[in-house]
């Protein structure tokens, strides 16, 4: 009993208490937003209450649950994970469920779950340790390739079954987001940049028409009217709330039923039209401090694993936010992606609190670090060799040896706690092994 106390107590001392509380409050003036959307609907807001607060309620707990992991000691698994996030979004080729014209749901009964918004966190997990695998040749020609197939697999296991371009692209931002946090030479970005204008003829005959109206319509309304509508109305809304909107429950698009998908895409405009500019700041502001704190706990991890997976989930909050804001305010294509933490939708809250999750189990492993007395830039203690041909800026490592010198008496408990984060697969030559041991044996005297 005495040691589940202990344990509840670190893990209370260790939360990320900034991570929660935002993503409660932005939970709680979402349900205000879905409440207002769903007012004036056949059937009420009941239902949708209903749903939203029990996906709040489980995506806290999954929130919990992760953040107790340390994610970097189940990272060898992700070969495994990258065939099951895989095979989940080719189930929709045998069991989807088409809602909205593209076949992306899965149904269980009254549940339904989008593949490819739980699929985004299991990329993240695997494209991190991907990385992490290839980080001493990143910049060679087979390692991208190799996670370009890692890219693409899931790509097109995402459009093949519900032809939905749209939720696939959160993964292209979220990969180039995590490549240039690891290090990518910027030469391959302008490259890729190259290559993807090149293409652009090519993927634009692999779109539907659907799809193609979608980006035309934003600099010609005629060539899709029912497109442009939708976002007409979402202008029409935001630019009605003016400074403080119109009052709650007093939206004239809103209640009317004027604006479409209020309660899941366009719910960026309910704010707007009820709730004003200000509304609108405060929504922005507290995702903007969700996505950085996941970059500062990224730059602070010890581990490059976790400091990528913090920087996915970053990226992932960071493109979800900007997309439907833009795309309510008729500047950016309908792409169905729901604004985070106030869309209505069960799969994408407990997504973004699993996603959080993530991010406070990182930071949960740095504060526990430091209560246990760890050295800082722990990863850095094991031999690192300079690669021919490569240049690489690091500063010199600490010995393993002479850090357990430092700690005295502590030595034993220390070697029991430390963890070395890599060591390279290549080896020194006979001679500069030499060198070494005669070095250590020179200290030891």
């Amino acid at each position: 009993m005495q040691h589940v106390k202990e344990k509840m107590s670190r893990y209370f001392r260790t939360m990320d208490y900034f991570l929660l509380l935002i993503a409660l409050f932005c939970s709680a003036f979402g349900i205000v937003l879905i409440y207002s959307a769903t007012h004036s609907m056949d059937g009420g807001s009941t239902r949708y209450m209903v749903i939203q607060g029990l996906a709040i309620v489980l995506g806290v707990i999954g929130f919990v649950i992760v953040s107790c992991m340390d994610l970097e000691k189940l990272a060898g698994w992700w070969r495994i994970v990258l065939v099951v996030n895989v095979l989940f979004q080719l189930s929709l080729l045998l069991f989807g469920y088409e809602d909205g014209g593209n076949k992306s749901w899965l149904r269980f009964g009254g549940i339904g779950i989008q593949p490819a918004e739980l699929g985004k966190l299991l990329f993240i997990f695997t494209f991190a340790k991907h990385i992490n695998s290839l980080r001493y040749r990143l910049n060679r020609v087979r390692s991208l390739l190799m996670l370009g197939v890692h890219l693409l697999a899931i790509m097109a296991a995402i459009i093949l079954p519900s032809h939905d371009v749209g939720m696939s692209l959160p993964y292209v931002f979220i990969a180039v987001l995590m490549l240039f946090a690891a290090g990518l030479s910027l030469k391959w970005f302008a490259g890729g940049a190259i290559l993807a204008c090149a293409a652009v003829p090519i993927l634009w005959q692999v779109l539907s028409n659907i799809q193609k109206n979608r980006i035309l319509v934003l600099f010609d309304p005629a060539i899709a009217p029912d497109t442009y509508w939708q976002q007409e109305q979402s202008r029409i809304a935001i630019g009605s709330g003016k400074l403080f909107g119109t009052g709650f429950l007093q939206g004239n698009q809103t209640q009317n039923n004027m604006l479409p998908e209020k309660q899941t895409d366009f719910i960026f405009g309910v704010a707007g039209e009820e709730w004003g500019m200000v509304g609108c700041l405060v929504i922005l502001i507290a995702l903007m401090a969700l996505t950085f704190r996941a970059f500062y706990v990224a730059y602070q991890a010890h581990g490059q694993v976790s400091s990528l997976m913090c920087v996915g989930v970053g990226s992932m909050l960071l493109f979800q936010t900007f997309e439907n804001i833009f795309m309510c305010l008729g500047i950016g294509p309908v792409m169905g992606l729901t604004l985070p933490f106030f869309s209505y939708g069960g799969s994408s809250i407990v997504t973004m609190y699993l996603a959080l999750g993530m991010v406070a189990s990182v930071s949960r492993c740095e504060k526990k670090r430091k209560l246990e007395g760890l050295p800082a830039g722990e990863h850095m203690i094991s031999e690192d060799t300079e690669r021919p041909g490569e240049k690489r800026f690091i500063e010199p490592p600490v010995p393993l040896r002479e850090q357990f010198r430092q700690f005295g008496g502590k030595a034993m408990e220390l070697k029991s706690r430390v963890k070395i984060d890599w060591v390279p697969k290549w080896k020194k030559t006979d001679s500069s092994r030499k060198q070494d041991d005669a070095s250590d044996d020179s200290g030891d005297k």
